[in-house]
């Protein structure tokens, strides 16, 4: 796949049958502010092509005739080509376009917490993260829309931009797509997003961590409560069903949790037939772990029941976003 720039009259060719029908009206600039701006040289238009043809294109807004800073204003994937990777291929020959140069890329993407479709929005910006692009504290309202704003850049020696100076960067090419008749200040505000308190994000973590442990052992104590479970007692069950012959001490040490109140749990499984314990013969002092039958039955229908709970608190998160929650949480265990 390859780019290249469009002229006038090329994208002239391509507004009516792509742009209007990969972007709503109220979101796109017609084609009389449009034509002045490229003729300009304030917006740059690619395309991106294969043997197929045409498979994507990109509008871009800039200051001048080499800029330091574009805005992506608009970029849509060929119907027919979407869920095949094209976006990532394109969004690759951007970040290869910008090397030995000193130009950056600005992303607006709107922001999860008041987007409409929330979902869309994450996606978006797990997309860009995905293609190199870092997440930056400025926010902009345009239209009372609110974006979060990612930036791509050339990797080198070089510093990055500071949110201060991209906001400026970014409120200047506003200023260029923002048309004469709507008074600036009121359609369009560029900010650095407000910076947390102090204490706020210790303080959330916390909370957020005890709705999590108190969510889970809600829902799990309803789903086996038939099964006489109490607290914590089917996480036992799970990692002795993984590990059997394992030491009481092992498993507290495991699930971080109290020498006693592992073998408080311990004891009720055992009255409840679920496991048995073993005098370890090379050290009488401690206890090996089995399940019986009963428990070994039991163990996928705690497996499913965890998973569901896991989907029902992780919804509104991607994949990837749910393996980067987990690296990052593994990381603030202390071993």
């Amino acid at each position: 796949m390859y780019l290249r720039t469009l002229g006038t009259e090329e994208m002239h060719r391509l507004y009516d049958p792509c742009l209007k029908r990969d972007f709503p009206p109220e979101e796109l600039m017609p084609w009389k502010w449009m034509k002045p701006l490229i003729e300009q040289g304030c917006q740059r238009s690619v395309g991106f092509y294969d043997d197929n043809g045409l498979a994507a294109y990109a509008l871009f807004i800039a200051r001048d005739n080499r800029p330091k800073t574009a805005l992506l204003n608009y970029f849509a994937v060929q119907p027919e080509r979407r869920g095949q990777g094209t976006g990532s291929l394109c969004l690759g020959l951007m970040r290869e376009a910008l090397k030995d140069t000193d130009c950056r890329i600005i992303f607006e993407v709107e922001d999860p917490e008041t987007a409409l479709d929330r979902e869309a929005a994450r996606r978006r910006i797990d997309f860009y993260l995905r293609g190199g692009a870092r997440a930056t504290e400025v926010r902009s309202t345009l239209f009372g829309v609110e974006y979060r704003i990612m930036v791509l850049e050339e990797e080198g020696e070089g510093s990055p931009i500071s949110d201060e100076q991209l906001a400026g960067e970014l409120e200047a090419l506003y200023h260029i797509t923002v048309a004469k008749k709507h008074k600036f200040e009121e359609v369009c505000r560029v900010r650095l997003a407000a910076p947390r308190e102090t204490g706020s994000f210790s303080r959330d973590l916390g909370r957020t961590l005890t709705y999590l442990l108190r969510s889970r052992k809600r829902f799990m104590g309803e789903k086996l409560k038939e099964y006489g479970f109490s607290g914590g007692m089917y996480m036992i069950v799970l990692h002795v069903d993984r590990n059997p012959g394992l030491s009481q001490d092992a498993v507290a040490g495991h699930l971080y949790l109290d020498k006693c109140s592992v073998a408080r749990k311990v004891k009720k499984l055992e009255e409840l037939g679920c496991l048995y314990r073993e005098t370890d013969q090379n050290d009488r002092r401690q206890n090996k772990l089995f399940l019986t039958e009963k428990g070994r039955e039991l163990a996928p229908a705690i497996r499913e029941y965890l998973g569901q709970w896991g989907d029902e608190v992780t919804s509104g998160l991607t994949e990837s976003e749910k393996e980067t929650l987990i690296t990052l949480l593994m990381k603030t265990i202390k071993k």
